[in-house]
């Protein structure tokens, strides 16, 4: 019940912050007052510990849709033109494939966060947060305001629209391809391959797209198809990462793989392994990967029973955030891969705090997601630490 009211009052100040106005200014944002000291259930009213602790922050939507939409409003407070985004992408509830290969529309040059349309129909929290941001329009994109990938999205009244159209995942995801590298007048040098099929293990590959722009490509277990070879053959050699074990992407399609440019595997035993082994990734050679090995960032997480998150994690990618997405399989603990790689990322400090790095963690969805317990035991494990030199 503690999750659900502060998370009710967190949708309402979001959805609140550029849709209503205050007197005769539209451009001023409602007072929003805050529960008083003699409210009943005041503490529950604050939303804290699941809002927020010292090092998390929680975006504690009920559904896929609603975490987009929190995470847009964060990242674009549309308080003012220079908050607004120039567009923004609509990915349909049922289409996670959409969610990971789409977020490289967040990526610059047109910088567009996602939000979720169900079928036809916006929802209310997805309305109301495309109303609030009030897209200029993209002038990549021949000034629309609303990029939607496939049919199914909802086409907004009043709104200049594209879409990028294709008949399967695997033909959607060639074709943002294709209209991601004419915004940018070039194709990526670097393309990640992820599963079609096995959603867990493409989520990371989200966030990845939103930071760098790099084009996100599917593949069926066993086979490459059609769509993905004409793709990758239009970026002439690029270095190709293959994000999963042979189980999820199998070596007969690295071997077809190997014909259209160098592959690199990245790869764990499961879904939160591989996401760890991601955040991890240095290419060396190039500027792919996060090369996540020591304290200083924020990262995100999000529950591989709710796929959508990713697309809801690509803006936190951007915007001064730029943080990969780490998954957990549970909500009740931290896997304990997951656990020991936050561990080894755990910063301290030696005499002044004021001279140390911080880690921080966006928890993605309400506590059937990410348990208000798991998240205290977050916090633990990225809080700065006081560490003494030249221990044992």
């Amino acid at each position: 019940m503690r999750l659900r009211t502060s998370l009710a009052l967190l949708l309402t100040a979001a959805a609140g912050l550029g849709g209503c106005s205050l007197g005769d200014d539209d451009d001023k944002p409602p007072l929003i007052p805050g529960p008083s000291s003699n409210d009943t259930e005041a503490d529950e009213k604050l939303g804290f510990p699941s809002t927020a602790t010292k090092n998390t922050i929680r975006v504690g939507g009920g559904d896929a849709a609603a975490d987009a939409a929190g995470v847009a409003s964060a990242v674009f407070p549309g308080t003012s033109d220079s908050t607004r985004p120039t567009a923004v992408v609509l990915v349909d509830k049922d289409d996670w494939q959409a969610g990971v290969t789409g977020a490289a529309l967040m990526a610059n040059p047109i910088g567009a966060p996602l939000l979720v349309s169900d079928g036809e129909e916006l929802s209310e929290v997805s309305k109301d947060t495309l109303e609030r941001l009030d897209p200029k329009g993209s002038d990549l994109s021949k000034d629309a305001q609303v990029i939607r990938i496939g049919d199914a999205p909802a086409r907004p009244d009043g709104y200049k629209t594209a879409v990028i159209e294709g008949k399967d995942p695997y033909e959607r995801a060639a074709a943002i391809d294709r209209f991601f590298s004419a915004a940018k007048g070039r194709p990526s040098t670097s393309v990640v391959v992820a599963s079609g099929e096995r959603a867990e293990f493409a989520m990371p590959a989200a966030a990845w797209a939103a930071r760098s722009g790099d084009s996100v490509l599917l593949t069926r277990e066993d086979e490459l198809p059609p769509e993905t070879r004409k793709a990758l053959a239009e970026h002439e050699k690029p270095d190709i990462y293959v994000l999963g074990p042979a189980d999820v992407i199998s070596e007969k399609v690295v071997t077809e793989l190997k014909k259209l440019g160098k592959v690199v595997r990245i790869e764990g035993d499961t879904a939160v392994e591989t996401a760890i082994e991601f955040a991890r990734f240095d290419a060396g050679r190039s500027d792919f990967g996060w090369g996540i090995e020591v304290p200083g960032y924020n990262f995100t997480l999000a529950n591989t029973a709710r796929p959508l998150d990713a697309a809801a994690s690509a803006a936190l990618a951007t915007k001064g955030v730029f943080a990969p997405l780490l998954l957990t399989d549970t909500a009740d603990s931290l896997p304990k891969p997951l656990e020991i790689y936050l561990l080894s990322v755990q910063p301290g400090f030696e005499d002044d705090p004021g001279q140390a790095v911080y880690n921080r963690v966006w928890i993605l969805g309400d506590e059937t997601q990410v348990s208000v317990a798991t998240q205290a035991r977050l916090d633990q494990v990225t809080e700065l630490i006081p560490v003494q030199a030249n221990a044992p």
